[in-house]
């Protein structure tokens, strides 16, 4: 993991920094008793060291096997890596595959594909989602590549800095001007006789506050194509935020959308804007069961 010392801690110790940047005493405490665990410029370093703006401190903080997870086991699916680096992986996950293993779904998932991914190359797997697709949702997952990666990825989540953009397909013409931003607020909890299905209430403190921003790209044929930037991460989020305005993603069934085009939600996270050494913004490609469905648009621009 690098760090690159900020302003705010110009003139501080690597403890000082490390600590700022959220790594517990526990895992400090790891780094300094391994070989090279601390390093400066290539030189190892003590926590006392004084530091300035710019530099770049790395810590070892790699798992080891003895923190792999026992139970999830390598599968024979191949993972489209989109993008990575020493902190992150970013993977185009396809419709079908769940994120984590659960009852019923021990083999092929994306934790599965990934666990292949790492024995192939020879290293101890732990899988840390930062983000979380369901099912049937395709597109880009970010994955941290240690606790270090995956406390500072979940925090770039929570306070926003992460940006998740998502392109969908909904049932029914949107009257909205195209290109124009539109915001959903609600609260969404789970529906009373399901702990599946999530229902949206405009009824303060009713759930969990929920928002998402989109942009009408497109309307033709009975459908309407969007750009959907969710700011809250609820469970369902998307889904039920466009079934409460009565326009379901396309193949939703669940929320009342039509399978007569597409046999699963017509949704995709298309891209993942974050900070991990740099700003990234990486675009997982549209998967051909919903660029089929853009023949019912014409001029489409996904750059709005």
């Amino acid at each position: 993991m690098k760090i690159t010392v900020t302003d705010d801690l110009d003139g501080k110790t690597v403890y000082a920094v490390l600590r700022a940047n959220g790594m517990s005493g526990t895992l400090l405490k790891l780094c300094k008793t391994r070989p090279h665990g601390i390093t400066l410029a290539g030189a190892d370093v003590t926590v006392r060291t004084v530091v300035r703006t710019g530099d770049i401190i790395t810590v070892d903080d790699s798992d080891t096997f003895a923190d792999e997870n026992a139970y999830v086991f390598p599968s024979d699916d191949k993972v489209d890596i989109l993008y990575e680096d020493d902190n992150v992986f970013v993977v185009n996950k396809p419709a079908g595959m769940p994120t984590h293993t659960s009852h019923g779904h021990y083999m092929d998932t994306l934790a599965n594909a990934m666990c292949a991914e790492y024995r192939r190359r020879g290293v101890p797997f732990v899988f840390r989602p930062v983000n979380r697709l369901d099912g049937d949702t395709s597109g880009a997952v970010l994955l941290a590549k240690s606790k270090m990666a995956a406390y500072m990825m979940s925090k770039e989540l929570t306070s926003g800095t992460i940006c998740k953009t998502y392109i969908a397909v909904l049932d029914g013409e949107m009257s909205y001007e195209l290109g124009v931003p539109q915001t959903i607020h609600s609260y969404i909890r789970r529906c009373s006789d399901t702990i599946i299905l999530r229902e949206s209430s405009d009824i303060e403190g009713n759930g969990e506050y929920a928002e998402t921003v989109f942009v009408p790209i497109a309307v033709g044929n009975g459908h309407t194509l969007i750009k959907a930037m969710p700011k809250t991460g609820r469970t369902h989020q998307l889904r039920v935020h466009f079934s409460s305005l009565g326009y379901p993603i396309a193949g939703d069934d669940f929320y009342g959308g039509s399978r007569e085009y597409i046999d699963r939600q017509a949704l995709h996270a298309y891209s993942l804007r974050f900070d991990s050494n740099g700003v990234h913004e990486i675009t997982a490609p549209l998967p051909d069961d919903i660029k089929s469905l853009f023949k019912f648009f014409h001029n489409i621009r996904l750059d709005q």
